[in-house]
């Protein structure tokens, strides 16, 4: 071979590393941005729905500084509102309002790990951030709430599933815009944009290894067995991000005896209440009221 094919296959090779090199810095730069904690400060409400609000901190069992908004009205009926990604407590003020003023619970609203004011350097899409709903519960129970659910969006609507098989005793669950499986919800947003799969399989691996999980475990559908109590499932039929045949998997997945599904026509991975204002809360509303039926009739304070 002469000297200057050898310089040319030399030329080419180093190339082709570096492109091979570029690329996967590039998915587990994009990768990491996905988990990369998003603190943010924010002014405090004095009151919600005219009612005060406190600043809290729960921690939870591995050491994590939640912070939180506790808002209290019932004594004995309580809400945890869980946000989705790239949110934080704020992302439910007006469901808040809803839940202080028209239904009469009470509220705790924190910032999930990683996110606003809350400790910890992780975003894990809902695998870790089950033990801030334990810890949430655990909080409330402290309190004296005998009946308290939880309702999340999205991340936060994952963290209720992946938590179904350690936390017991939540009275109702609101899963709105849950994925079926991390899989999934990685690839529908690729498939978005239109780019080969094969091209971020490197991300998609390093996210996993960020997390700590594997891919068979960050599957919300699996824990839907566990999921024994009432439970509303909202979803939009034209989530790009959420593929409706998934959310009717983790409907017909689920195994409590009382459960409901709402799709909203033409929404997106969007704000069901600010889009669907009286929709949304005409089905909340129905589905709690059939959910506390037998209990006590509430006292608001």
């Amino acid at each position: 071979m002469s000297r200057r094919a050898k310089i040319t296959i030399a030329g080419v090779s180093s190339v082709i590393t570096l492109l091979l090199t570029l690329w996967l810095i590039a998915c587990c730069v994009a990768a990491g941005m996905v988990v990369q904690p998003r603190h943010r400060t924010f002014d405090d409400p004095a009151s919600i729905a005219g009612k005060t609000v406190e600043n809290v901190t729960i921690t939870t069992e591995d050491g994590i500084a939640l912070s939180a908004w506790y808002v209290k009205n019932a004594p004995d009926r309580a809400v945890v509102f869980l946000a989705g990604i790239g949110s934080d407590r704020r992302q439910f003020n007006t469901r808040a309002e809803y839940y202080l003023s028209s239904l009469g619970y009470s509220v705790l609203m924190p910032d999930l790990r990683g996110t606003g004011k809350s400790g910890g350097d992780l975003v894990s899409i809902g695998w870790h951030e089950r033990t801030d709903l334990k810890a949430c519960r655990a909080f409330l129970r402290d309190r004296g709430f005998r009946y308290i659910g939880a309702h999340g969006i999205s991340l936060g609507a994952a963290t209720i599933c992946y938590s179904l098989k350690e936390v017991t005793g939540l009275a109702f669950v609101v899963l709105e815009s849950s994925y079926d499986t991390m899989q999934h919800a990685f690839y529908n947003r690729v498939d978005l944009y239109h780019v080969p799969r094969f091209l971020v399989y490197p991300g998609n691996c390093f996210m996993y290894w960020r997390i700590g999980a594997r891919p068979e475990e960050m599957q919300p559908l699996a824990f839907m067995d566990y999921c024994t109590m009432p439970t509303f499932i909202m979803a939009g039929d034209a989530e790009g991000f959420l593929k409706l045949s998934e959310t009717m998997d983790i409907y017909n997945r689920c195994a409590a005896k009382m459960k409901q599904l709402h799709i909203f026509k033409g929404a997106h991975h969007e704000n069901f209440l600010r889009r669907y204002p009286d929709e949304f809360k005409c089905e909340l509303k129905a589905f709690l009221d059939d959910v506390s039926s037998d209990w006590p009739a509430a006292v608001n304070q």
